[in-house]
């Protein structure tokens, strides 16, 4: 009968040793010796029980797989004593071996990242650049996440388990808002999923994962603050006025900044934007205020109706733009992180960036009187759930809402009381 036991490598010099598996039981104190692929550090090993101590962090995983890889290999050694007289230790020394060509741990940790990195290399041509950095990041975060904690990623471990300690993680490690942990949790489920139509994996938990999505504050710019922006004195700053006509045009299109950066002279026919949007691939038409005709003429002799520089520079300009602007009304952000409630002030020019752009056609729209219906033909919005985030109606408008419509009646007689 042979004994099987976990014994930390005292040779290495490294701050976590690796574990090994100890095969005794052949006489003449014969051993087979070999590495599980994991490792620890020393201050969580237990040395009298051979197993990881309750105070490291996924204790219970590796634990759990160091007996049942024992249990393995005992249960190779009673198959051969059922099939042969004599069990010699060159035959449990083949077994061992085939164990670990099926089971290692290091192997499947290699699947469920070079997957990952597949499915990001193909994305490469489907998604806009912004997406795949996002991507990229999650994976970081999870190779992170995995030295860090001491989780080793497979797909087997992508369980409701590996969630909460993940989302733990960006919560309270990486102090990421609840609404960014939802992003990449999404991304994550994009990935097992493709993963999994591909054949890597079988694994289905991951379908249990909840996106966090906290209501967030948005930025629009009033209509005020819009003219003024528009008709904002930059002649002495070209690349300004050049990032303040895309801005503003976008304001007066509706549109998405990757769809900006791809208009042409052709797609600009009777007073229209005949749009194809990079992100779902439709064809929208958008009409031409007299406002976003305009800023067209500014680049009438130009190769292309926008001239449009790199989306971090634009965010960056943009902010320098409405400062010049006076658009500098305190205002206060409020995002969730976990349960604690982050507020934070500033004036506003410092939250403006593209994405305010879309967010004020809408809302200035619909203070205007525009159906939604319409506005939503113009951005592409198909579903009214996506389309509400989009909308902030302000103070203001309420009042004069309530003011219009709650008139009091000219015929109303007070009634006195008995």
């Amino acid at each position: 009968m042979i004994t099987v036991n976990y014994y930390l490598d005292s040779r290495s010099n490294q701050l976590e040793k690796n574990i090994l598996v100890y095969i005794r039981g052949f006489g003449q104190r014969r051993t087979l010796k070999y590495n599980t692929g994991e490792k620890i550090d020393p201050k969580y090993w237990d040395n009298k029980k051979h197993i990881i101590k309750r105070n490291y962090v996924g204790h219970p995983e590796l634990n759990a797989y160091l007996a049942s890889l024992r249990e393995s290999i005992l249960k190779r050694e009673r198959i051969l004593k059922t099939e042969n007289d004599n069990v010699s230790i060159q035959m449990i020394k083949e077994e061992v071996q085939k164990l670990f060509e099926s089971k290692n741990p290091t192997d499947s940790n290699k699947v469920f990242f070079n997957s990952f990195q597949s499915f990001i290399d193909t994305k490469k041509n489907e998604r806009r650049y912004r997406t795949i950095q996002k991507y990229n990041t999650l994976l970081d975060h999870l190779k992170t996440f995995e030295k860090e904690k001491h989780y080793r990623l497979e797909f087997d471990r992508m369980n409701l388990q590996f969630y909460e300690k993940f989302t733990f993680y960006l919560i309270q490690d990486l102090e990421h808002t609840n609404n960014t942990v939802g992003k990449y949790i999404s991304s994550l489920k994009t990935f097992l999923q493709w993963a999994v139509d591909r054949g890597h994996h079988s694994n289905t938990d991951f379908r249990k994962f909840k996106t966090p999505n906290d209501k967030a504050d948005i930025i629009v710019l009033t209509e005020d603050e819009l003219m003024t922006l528009y008709k904002l004195d930059l002649t002495k700053n070209k690349s300004l006025a050049k990032v303040r006509d895309v801005f503003c045009f976008q304001c007066f299109t509706g549109q998405r900044f990757s769809d900006i950066e791809l208009l042409r002279w052709d797609d600009i026919k009777n007073d229209s934007w005949f749009l194809h949007t990079y992100k779902t691939k439709d064809i929208i038409e958008i009409p031409l205020s007299p406002l976003a005709k305009e800023i067209l003429k500014r680049y009438r002799t130009e190769s292309n109706p926008l001239l449009v520089i790199s989306h971090q520079k634009t965010n960056n300009f943009l902010k320098d733009i409405c400062k010049l602007a006076k658009i500098d009304e305190p205002t206060t952000i409020v995002r969730y992180r976990g349960t604690e409630r982050i507020e934070r002030k500033e004036p506003k020019y410092n939250l403006v960036t593209t994405h305010t752009a879309r967010r004020t056609f809408v809302t200035i729209s619909l203070e205007k009187g525009m159906r939604p219906e319409t506005i939503m033909e113009i951005t592409g919005h198909t579903s009214y759930k996506t389309f509400k985030k989009y909308i902030k109606i302000t103070s203001k408008v309420k009042h004069n809402e309530i003011n219009k419509y709650w008139k009091k009646p000219s015929n109303l007689k007070l009634i006195k009381s008995a």
